[in-house]
């Protein structure tokens, strides 16, 4: 999973960045940011249980404390590509609910990047202390606050993408009233399917992380 997950960023990156049109895009910006930290992680990822230390005696560990706590590191800097897909989710709803134009939205730029990124370099940081051998890779192992942004970032993500959902249905039907026509696939239609691929996932990616650091940190696991 990680490995394909290396290559959807990888494709993302090349999309996003490949003319001077498409980087000068606030959209692809975000976008490639995305990619770049979701390509950290993943290779972190991937590297499964070689990073953890030889002295645990797990299969593959040929590690020690410092690449254990490197691993460690740069899973929870992966944890940024799902804090900016909630900028992602925000930059929707100005878009589409509130109208906003490119030039507003560039002048904000700093918004967008900041928080999300700010926020998972000191989860990373602060998490120092606790990285160590979760089974298949070496990750925090603090009981559940570590994963409290990271749910944080779903229920916000989840709730924004409703709320433009909920505000292009009013609209859509709003217009069709002083419309003759009834197409039978809306704006509201695609607005709507669009959501549940944004969500989705946002889901498919971040629900499986959280439910086995759950279980690392009940002992499920």
């Amino acid at each position: 999973m990680a490995i394909l997950s290396i290559f959807g960023s990888l494709f993302i990156l090349y999309d996003t960045t490949r003319t001077a049109q498409k980087r000068c895009k606030l959209l692809n910006q975000m976008l490639s940011t995305l990619s770049i930290f979701d390509i950290l992680g993943s290779t972190a990822y991937a590297f499964t249980t070689l990073p953890t230390p030889q002295a645990d005696y797990l299969y593959g560990s040929e590690g020690n404390d410092k690449t254990c706590i490197a691993q460690g590191f740069f899973i929870q800097v992966g944890t940024i590509a799902c804090f900016l897909n909630v900028s992602l989710a925000m930059y929707y709803l100005l878009t589409i609910k509130y109208g906003w134009q490119q030039a507003r939205l560039k002048s904000k730029r700093i918004h967008f990047f900041l928080p999300p990124i700010l926020v998972g370099l000191v989860f990373a940081f602060v998490g120092v202390p606790y990285y160590d051998n979760a089974l298949l890779w070496c990750n925090n192992t603090a009981r559940y606050w570590p994963e409290i942004p990271v749910i944080q970032a779903i229920v916000f993500a989840t709730l924004i993408m409703c709320a433009i959902c909920i505000d292009v249905r009013k609209k859509s039907r709003a217009s069709l009233r002083y419309s003759s026509r009834r197409n039978s696939v809306t704006l509201s239609d695609m607005v709507f399917v669009q959501a549940c691929w944004f969500t989705g996932a946002f889901y498919v990616t971040w629900i499986p992380y959280l439910a086995i650091q759950y279980m690392w940190s009940s002992g499920k696991a």
